[in-house]
């Protein structure tokens, strides 16, 4: 159905796929390590959940004044580089204020790289496939929440709340391997 090069590219775009919704998804669940980590109220709590939706949305209207202008495959790699980064640097946090700022970073990169994703498989997989490819774009955002999301809790109770951070960065950058060459 598919050829080598596109199974390629479709496994690698739900990979970037999986890493952004297990990175937007995991904050909540480990609410109860960071309110006692940090000693903050859950309006702050609230505050650093919502930070990466908010940077989202902003990064989603300004790229709708450039991001046709660039290639989507740079934009993507541009994008997927920042978030990978300021993921990584979520688990370095050591403060509230430094995870607020690294969560808005990844928010404001993540933002925009869904929706490149979904239109580098409307670019890449003709319309006969397509649906097929979108499906199992879809696909991922339902592994994030099954296997994703719980992995990621066990590293944070195994280790501590770095630990989910960490494996998305470093998840992150495998991928990266994978969006530079295909």
């Amino acid at each position: 159905m598919f050829t080598r090069q596109e199974k390629i590219i479709i496994f690698t775009l739900a990979a970037i796929q999986f890493n952004h919704i297990v990175d937007f998804m995991i904050i909540m669940p480990l609410g109860p390590q960071l309110m006692r980590t940090f000693q903050m109220s859950p309006e702050k709590f609230s505050l650093l959940v919502s930070v990466y939706t908010f940077m989202a949305g902003i990064s989603g209207f300004l790229a709708s004044f450039y991001a046709d202008r660039f290639d989507r495959k740079k934009n993507l790699i541009f994008m997927f580089v920042g978030f990978t980064i300021s993921t990584g640097l979520c688990g370095l946090a050591q403060n509230y204020t430094t995870l607020m700022t690294f969560r808005a970073l990844a928010g404001f990169f993540g933002g925009v790289m869904g929706s490149l994703v979904l239109s580098i498989v409307s670019d890449v997989i003709n319309y006969e496939r397509r649906g097929t490819a979108m499906g199992t774009m879809s696909t991922s955002f339902s592994i994030a929440s099954i296997a994703g999301v719980p992995l990621s809790l066990f590293l944070a109770s195994h280790f501590d709340w770095h630990a989910p951070f960490f494996f998305l960065a470093c998840s992150s950058i495998f991928v990266m391997y994978f969006v530079v060459r295909y």
